[in-house]
């Protein structure tokens, strides 16, 4: 059972939010916590705060908020459930370690965040766009167990 949680968990996470470990763009520049911007972490902190919390439909409905994967609905609800089968097989969440960002732009990064359970961590990643009209919205999120890969060479 568990190694099917796997398998699903990654394939899910392969076509549904698929994301290279880094930014492919030769002009992509590290970044740290403190240059996320302030709209894009308050999204983050309330996000992982509410996850905590185990509001998992109000966590993804305040972090997607204005998102192009609002439109996807099945895809959230894939989300929400991979999410919720992550906490019954991994523990509670505790929190989020940030590990790692990049810049393509001023209005484009992506962030990278340890998931800490009880029982194993996750890899959590986000792709932000700060949009003309909408400001900072989430473009893409990844959610899977390969936390390894983030002491990979």
């Amino acid at each position: 059972m568990k190694s099917l949680f796997f398998c699903s968990l990654l394939l899910f996470s392969i076509s549904l939010f698929a994301q290279d470990a880094k930014l492919s763009s030769p002009t992509a520049e590290p970044i740290t916590e403190l240059m996320i911007p302030a709209e894009a972490k308050s999204k983050l902190n309330n996000f992982f705060d509410a996850i905590k919390r185990k509001e998992f439909k109000k966590a993804y409905d305040e972090l997607l908020k204005n998102s192009p994967i609002n439109d996807k609905k099945e895809d959230i609800e894939n989300l929400l459930n991979q999410t919720e089968r992550t906490v019954k097989i991994y523990g509670d969440f505790s929190g989020a370690s940030y590990v790692n960002g990049h810049s393509a732009s001023d209005n484009y990064i992506r962030v990278r965040y340890l998931g800490l359970y009880d029982k194993y961590p996750m890899r959590w990643i986000f792709t932000f766009y700060k949009s003309p009209k909408l400001g900072w919205i989430v473009t893409n999120i990844k959610l899977d167990d390969l936390s390894e890969f983030y002491l990979s060479e």
